[in-house]
């Protein structure tokens, strides 16, 4: 997602943002939406979020499916008395080529570690299941026997629009489809005009099944895309645009885990900045928003790896966690961003000191986590450590 979605749409932040940017953004989001893919980061996590909500549905489709091809051999045989040649053939593809693949997709959606090939399984069988209808009503005419062309599309239809394949992989898949059946229809001995009856039926059955499902997944990617937003939002503090204080700890419990499992290390620093109450009286509470919004973009421009965060946990409080780095680099890290900070030359004239200018203190805790570490020990040990760094003077920090 775009995290800058959350932290431009926030009421103090929106008079500090760039309308163009927004604009460029809300126009790449909507092309990305009509052409039906995300950026990668985005499309990977809709493609896991839509396979994990149809894996029971897919299962239950393919399972469907099995019973379906198995009754219709009952009926043909017990019913319909057809002839056995057509029947030997009708079984042969029924049991050898369709209920197998049916059947390996129902075991891939019916186990959770199979979710990375639910689409993939699920798409085969749909294939399959295509091509074997039109090869059966191909091979029918020689017994005077009918089969209905939009037998060939139910599998499309079911693919598509009931377990919500996606409709670019797909769009392949129907062209060949599409294609091999309307050879096979002319191929058939059939009048002219019949022929011609049944390739434009055929055309707006498919046409239709594949518009409503480009209608249904823009829906989808619509739905998951507001969901996401709002998800971000939520877990966005509505002034900085940083984690708030419970998503930074549920993230942090991840991170603790990833590098407990990954052997990697990681720093925890707890930053406050320096006679913030003092600033706040005497400049007034607009200031100090603007104050801690232009620390927080430090913070952020400090921490923008893949395996990092940054969080606002209190009033003038802030958190960042760096992953994967040595204490060398992690003490480096430390005088750039409290460099930074003195950067922004916020004035503050009521320090009591003979700076007069906004400044931080950091205490930062680093380590290498195991599965018996407790984060929010190493959190405390880290305010500890802030706190030593007030002690000292403040515009200054402590790492351990």
């Amino acid at each position: 997602m775009d995290k800058l979605m959350a932290e431009e749409t926030s009421g103090p932040r929106l008079s500090r943002i760039d309308r163009a940017r927004i604009g460029q953004m809300a126009q790449r989001r909507i092309a990305e939406l009509l052409r039906l893919r995300f950026v990668p980061e985005d499309e990977a996590r809709f493609c896991a979020s839509n396979d994990k909500q149809r894996l029971r549905l897919r299962a239950l489709y393919m399972l469907a499916g099995m019973v379906l091809i198995t009754s219709l051999l009952v009926i043909d045989y017990w019913l319909l008395s057809v002839p056995t040649a057509f029947f030997d053939m009708r079984s042969e593809i029924g049991m050898l080529v369709m209920l197998p693949s049916l059947a390996v997709a129902y075991i891939v959606n019916r186990r959770p570690i199979g979710r990375r090939f639910s689409e993939p399984a699920t798409l085969f069988a749909v294939a399959v299941c295509s091509l074997a209808m039109v090869y059966q009503r191909n091979a029918a005419f020689q017994w005077g026997i009918d089969i209905p062309a939009a037998f060939i599309a139910l599998p499309l239809f079911i693919g598509l629009i009931l377990c919500r394949l996606r409709w670019l992989p797909m769009l392949p898949l129907q062209t060949l489809i599409y294609g091999v059946a309307i050879a096979s229809e002319l191929s058939l001995p059939q009048p002219r005009d019949y022929q011609l009856a049944q390739v434009y039926s055929f055309t707006l059955l498919m046409t239709t099944i594949f518009g409503g499902a480009w209608v249904v997944e823009l829906y989808n990617r619509l739905t998951w895309l507001r969901r996401e937003w709002l998800r971000e939002i939520s877990s966005r503090d509505t002034l900085t645009g940083l984690l708030n204080k419970r998503e930074f700890n549920r993230e942090l419990a991840r991170l603790f885990k990833l590098a407990a499992r990954e052997k990697r290390p990681l720093t925890i620093a707890m930053l406050d900045v320096d006679h913030f109450k003092a600033y706040n009286d005497h400049y007034g509470h607009q200031s100090g928003d603007r104050c801690l919004a232009d620390i927080a973009d430090v913070i952020r421009a400090r921490s923008r790896r893949g395996g990092d965060l940054a969080g606002r946990v209190g009033g003038e409080e802030f958190a960042i966690v760096w992953y994967g780095n040595d204490r060398v680099t992690v003490n480096l890290m430390l005088e750039q961003l409290l460099h930074s900070v003195r950067e922004l030359n916020i004035p503050h004239e009521h320090t009591g000191t003979t700076k007069e200018w906004i400044t931080l203190s950091a205490g930062a805790r680093w380590l290498i986590p195991d599965s018996d570490t407790d984060g929010g020990t190493i959190i405390h040990e880290a305010d500890m450590l802030l706190y030593e760094s007030k002690q000292a003077g403040r515009d200054c920090f402590r790492l351990q």
